[in-house]
């Protein structure tokens, strides 16, 4: 029997409970703060190990995140190097992203920002200047990953020009993709909107900089997606109140919850939502964990894996 230690909310109402023991029938399922984690368990679920963790035991065997993204995992020290970390795999979640995708597209081709303004200040101002059609509407996607392939498949579906960059180049039929350093500046140059779904890593850590925003058409629509880390706050600032940037769609931040006095709150072409874009389905979730468990059981490859297991020196 494996024995799972459940420390994530997701993981605590009865439609996970139910789809995990229905995919995995001999599981023992432990939920942590609720239950305490005073047992030896071979797998532990979390999105985010809290500082009053307990100690982890010398029987882990896998570490399972709640989220597309492990970069709070992957950081955390307390994991020891010889456990191999996985990543949920949902498309589910997927959908959804693509779906706050392709709601900012369609907001830009509406110039929405501006009427959203205007309706704050009792402004009735209609432009009846030829909008850009969507095959005329330039969308770059950032990160090829399952995330970033489906939003960049469903902006395509949906009539946009979409461009999509990756760390190693990759090919996806309707959608011209450039990879590596080189081809960065070509994907985000003239852009209208651009999408982060990228990892966050040192490789990409800030990368949504000064730099990169004015690489982009003026009045560009802004959407990440991705990580807090990603963006230069103070560079978006800049951008957002010359004009370069039209409106950010922000669902990720340095520091979460957001501070009440942070000036993203209060700036009129921010639209933040509290990190709920793409949230994993209490199903979605248990399916994967339940895949990752078979894996960890048979010696098969490990799906969604973000760190191998460290082998010891000979």
């Amino acid at each position: 029997m494996v024995r799972v230690l459940l420390a994530d909310p997701l993981a605590h109402g009865a439609a996970f409970a139910a789809a995990l023991a229905a995919a995995v029938p001999d599981v023992a399922m432990v939920r942590w703060p609720d239950e305490a984690a005073d047992r030896p368990y071979d797998v532990l679920a979390a999105w985010q190990l809290p500082p009053d963790f307990p100690p982890l035991p010398e029987s882990l065997a896998l570490v399972f995140c709640f989220g597309a993204g492990a970069d709070h995992l992957l950081a955390d020290r307390r994991i020891p190097a010889r456990v191999p970390i996985v990543r949920l795999i949902d498309d589910g979640q997927a959908a959804e992203l693509a779906d706050y995708a392709c709601h900012a597209a369609f907001s830009f081709l509406l110039d929405d920002q501006k009427y959203r303004i205007d309706q704050a200040r009792c402004v009735w101002d209609p432009v009846f200047a030829q909008r850009r059609t969507r095959a005329e509407t330039r969308v770059a996607v950032l990160g090829l990953g399952p995330i970033g392939r489906t939003a960049a498949i469903a902006l395509a579906a949906a009539g946009f020009k979409v461009r999509a960059w990756s760390r190693a180049p990759r090919q996806l039929e309707g959608v011209e993709t450039f990879g590596g350093p080189d081809g960065l500046a070509d994907c985000a140059d003239g852009a209208h909107v651009l999408v982060n779904l990228l990892p966050l890593a040192p490789e990409t850590a800030g990368i949504l900089s000064a730099a990169m925003l004015a690489r982009l058409a003026p009045g560009a629509y802004l959407v990440n997606l991705g990580r807090g880390g990603h963006l230069d706050e103070a560079a978006l600032r800049d951008a957002l109140d010359a004009g370069q940037i039209g409106c950010a769609f922000l669902d990720a931040f340095a520091e979460e919850p957001l501070p009440q006095a942070h000036w993203m709150w209060s700036h009129p072409r921010i639209r933040l939502t509290p990190h709920i874009g793409g949230l994993p389905t209490p199903t979605g979730a248990a399916r994967s964990l339940a895949a990752a468990i078979d894996a960890l059981r048979t010696g098969a490859s490990l799906p969604g894996l973000v760190r191998a297991a460290a082998t010891a020196p000979p």
